[in-house]
């Protein structure tokens, strides 16, 4: 319980301690972008993050099935991984293709 009020207190000392020491920045306005651009960045990024979930999920069923010594039901519950894992990184390459064919077409 000692340890849980320390961290506890030394988190909300570090949050905090941010709201303290604020400066104001004259800076330059933000370039204007075209919400083309903000959508093809956003899926873009939702691809990418997609995309390395899936790699996990592959590795950790390759881990799973290597580490299964021949038990069956460990054996499906890495084939589901491996599939999920696969199907994860088909549907982030297909979006990232879908993006950029929709985008080919509609630009002059």
């Amino acid at each position: 319980m000692k340890i849980f009020k320390r961290n506890t207190l030394i988190s909300l000392f570090i949050v905090l301690s941010f709201l303290v020491n604020m400066n104001f920045v004259f800076a330059d306005d933000l370039p204007s972008e075209k919400v083309e651009g903000v959508l093809v960045r956003a899926i873009n990024w939702l691809a990418g993050i997609l995309a390395t979930v899936a790699v996990l999920m592959v590795l950790g069923g390759g881990v799973v099935w290597v580490t299964a010594g021949g038990e069956e039901d460990r054996v499906k519950s890495a084939r589901k991984w491996l599939t999920a894992g696969l199907i994860g990184l088909a549907v982030s390459l297909a979006a990232v293709i879908i993006v950029n064919v929709v985008l080919s077409l509609f630009r002059p």
